[in-house]
Formats: C-alpha cells, sequence, structure tokens
C-alpha cells in the first residue's frame, strides 16, 4: 500500500480507494423514468486521530458498526413499502 492508496476492510473483503477518487457515486434523479434509488445507509464508529494517519488500515467491522437504516430511497427520502415501490419516484421530499 502506497501512500496514495488505502485499504478498506470489512469481514475479510478488501476494497482499495484512492483518496484522490471521487467516491460519490449516485446518480441524479431522472424524472423521465421515475425510478427509486433505494439505498441501506450503515454508520461505522471511527477515531479521527487513526482516520488521517495513512498508515492506518480502518476496520469497517461489526465491532465498530454503530447503526443500520432500513432501505429508503436517495432522492424522495421514504422509507420502502411494497406500495411506494410500486410507484413513480416524485424526485424530492415531500
Amino acid at each position: 500500500m502506497t501512500h496514495v492508496e488505502r485499504q478498506w476492510i470489512a469481514t475479510g473483503e478488501q476494497q482499495r480507494v484512492d483518496p484522490d477518487m471521487l467516491v460519490d457515486r449516485l446518480p441524479d434523479y431522472d424524472p423521465r423514468t421515475g425510478d427509486h434509488l433505494w439505498m441501506i445507509v450503515t454508520s461505522y464508529r471511527v477515531v479521527p486521530e487513526q482516520w488521517q494517519d495513512r498508515t492506518h488500515t480502518p476496520m469497517l467491522d461489526r465491532e465498530n458498526l454503530l447503526s443500520i437504516t432500513v432501505p429508503c430511497c436517495y432522492y424522495c427520502e421514504q422509507a420502502w413499502t411494497k406500495r411506494l415501490a410500486s410507484r413513480r419516484c416524485p424526485g424530492e421530499p415531500r
């Protein structure tokens, strides 16, 4: 691992992350399709001092897991239900 690379390890899986790489891969809302973007957000406990140390490999695993949200749509910010999933996404919170 070089100074411009960082490894993220969770339950044995390794993911290489380049600090200069754009990580935000959320697509823009497309009103033509009205598709929801379903997601589940997880939160992990981190130590800021270790986060800034390029030689430290943060552990994103069960021991540091703080919360997991219910599935929700990124665009309309509504929790998943069968009814909502069968409808077009309005594209913004109501």
